[in-house]
């Protein structure tokens, strides 16, 4: 069975993607810190027959997610990397990170996930589908296009990101690899409507038939 491994699996974009995949016959691996908040999905999900499993993963590790990548290689068909990280306060509204209120050990730490982590799993993901093809999807953001000083550290990232696919999607495509993003210019909430959207814009990036005309960016708004 083709195995969809999706890297910072949480209740939105991420679980979204897996339901549309798991809904296509995949085998569905959810990668996270913790499964606290993934529980109950996966026991809906396997209510409707899907193969689905849990893996720990720290996305700011690189090296581990590095080594997750490579224990599903063999089986592995989609990589999804959806790590990042955001400032919510306690009633779920997203809280403003300007570069004056973020310490160095934050810096480092959220760039790691929402960037290096986010490197290494491409190019693990390039080293376990190089022989076979396969496809590689990377959730990107919309202040990566129109970044903001309030939202510093995930504007850079995802701008790093986007650049990452742009620039390496004409290599991979020589391997038979569909590196794609799908650039989300919008909130999504746990469960939501647009989450289940999102999914939808990533299985279609992956089904693109033709490798000459394989799209490396999608925009949702």
């Amino acid at each position: 069975m083709k195995t969809y491994l999706v890297i910072g699996a949480g209740p939105g974009i991420g679980l979204g993607t897996a339901q549309k995949f798991a809904s296509e016959g995949y085998r569905v691996v959810l990668a996270a810190r913790s499964d606290a908040r993934l529980q109950g999905a996966m026991a809906a999900l396997r209510e409707t027959g899907a193969d689905v499993s849990f893996a720990q993963v720290d996305a700011s590790d690189a090296q581990a997610v590095t080594q997750l990548v490579q224990r599903f290689g063999e089986e592995l068909a989609v990589l999804h990397y959806n790590a990042g990280v955001l400032h919510y306060d306690n009633d779920g509204a997203l809280q403003a990170s300007p570069l004056d209120k973020l310490d160095i050990s934050a810096l480092v730490g959220e760039t790691a996930v929402n960037l290096t982590s986010a490197l290494a799993a491409i190019k693990a993901g390039r080293d376990a589908l190089a022989k076979r093809g396969g496809t590689i999807l990377v959730t990107g953001g919309g202040f990566g296009i129109e970044p903001n000083a309030d939202f510093i550290n995930i504007s850079v990232a995802k701008a790093g990101i986007r650049a990452a696919v742009k620039a390496l999607s004409e290599p991979f495509r020589s391997l038979n690899i569909h590196l794609a993003t799908v650039t989300v210019s919008t909130l999504v909430t746990p469960n939501s409507e647009k989450s289940r959207e999102i999914g939808e814009a990533f299985w279609s990036l992956h089904k693109q038939a033709d490798s000459a005309s394989w799209d490396w960016e999608t925009i949702f708004s």
